[in-house]
């Protein structure tokens, strides 16, 4: 094949794709995160596939409306992703971006995790008491009271630091608001009967 003919190969496979594209609809929750880590997601996509349309399909969660409970304390499992993956299964949208901790051990049948991208910044937050300012975890009283919503977290928390406490706080309520809410909300914590000394989230 001369070069000629490959560079019109090439050019009629670019016209084709732009011809043939269709709308592919990414579906993601409506939170703040979110809706960031799938913006993040949407613009590798176009780096990759710069001829594809990209939607992206907002909605609401059965978890997101859940702002008064430990989620853990429900019971009910795919709390933050049954409305993705029947959206999916509806073919209402093409493809889901999700944190990877939220998903469910088990996937539905016909449901697969299609990638994982690249972490960035893998570390947890952790706010103290002002009477603790300066503090790290390994220095807080026997007993201390450490707030958090994550399972996981305080499961790991626990083995790293014996000493230390760990209760349920609806923290994925608490860090999706603006800093002037976080900081009233975290005095009402701070000032709570349980007496938290720190949330990590």
């Amino acid at each position: 094949m001369s070069e000629d003919t490959a560079n019109g190969v090439r050019n009629s496979a670019s016209h084709n794709v732009k011809e043939n594209s269709r709308i592919i609809r990414v579906g993601t929750r409506k939170s703040q995160l979110a809706q960031t880590q799938t913006g993040s997601v949407v613009n590798m996509l176009k780096e990759q596939y710069p001829h594809a349309q990209l939607e992206v399909v907002a909605m609401t969660t059965t978890g997101d409306k859940i702002l008064d409970t430990a989620l853990s304390k429900i019971g009910e499992k795919s709390l933050f992703t049954k409305e993705l993956e029947t959206a999916l299964e509806k073919n209402e949208v093409d493809l889901v971006v999700h944190s990877l901790k939220d998903l469910p051990t088990t996937l539905p049948p016909g449901f697969t995790v299609g990638a994982i991208c690249k972490r960035e910044i893998p570390y947890d937050a952790v706010v103290v008491h002002p009477s603790n300012a300066g503090k790290t975890l390994d220095m807080l009283a026997e007993r201390s009271v450490i707030g958090t919503s994550s399972l996981r977290r305080a499961a790991q928390l626990k083995r790293r630091f014996p000493h230390l406490e760990f209760k349920d706080i609806v923290s994925f309520y608490l860090f999706s608001k603006p800093c002037m809410q976080i900081g009233r909300i975290l005095k009402c914590y701070f000032s709570s009967p349980t007496r938290y000394r720190a949330c990590i989230n």
